[in-house]
């Protein structure tokens, strides 16, 4: 038999865990995880807009449940070379999913109103925001 230092499980957390949080462009519904990994569902209003952000160290995996938005995305090296690494934006119908690594820039604007599930890695890493319709601005672009 071989030795383990630590034997793995599977549990369940309860639904009062959760924490809604109102935001500019919507809601966000968070719920639990372990070690670091994280899950929100978003709620984003039709013609509104998260902020064009990246982060340092989180990536995210965004699958869009319903509705029907636009994204924008680029390359880590996007902020710094935009010729080299242009931004590209595709429209995500329900079901498509955007994949963003950690440093890469991105944005998501509801054409409709949008339920976008996130998963996400290191969840303590804050956006550095570039660009928000809300005031909430935190960088310049990367120089």
């Amino acid at each position: 038999m071989l030795s383990k230092k630590h034997v793995k499980s599977s549990w369940v957390v309860r639904k009062k865990t959760n924490s809604v949080i109102n935001k500019p462009w919507g809601t966000e519904t968070i719920w639990s995880g372990f070690f670091g990994i994280h899950g929100k569902t978003c709620f984003i209003k039709a013609g509104a807009r998260s902020s064009f952000k990246y982060f340092p160290i989180k990536s995210e995996v965004l699958f869009l449940r319903s509705g029907k938005a636009e994204v924008t995305f680029g390359a880590e090296e996007t902020l710094l070379d935009p010729i080299g690494y242009p931004l590209k934006s595709e429209i995500l119908c329900e079901g498509d999913v955007l994949m963003v690594q950690s440093g890469c820039p991105y944005r998501v604007k509801a054409i409709t109103d949008c339920e976008i599930i996130e998963i996400g890695n290191n969840s303590t890493d804050k956006p550095v925001r570039i660009e928000d319709d809300y005031g909430r601005a935190t960088a310049k672009k990367k120089s």
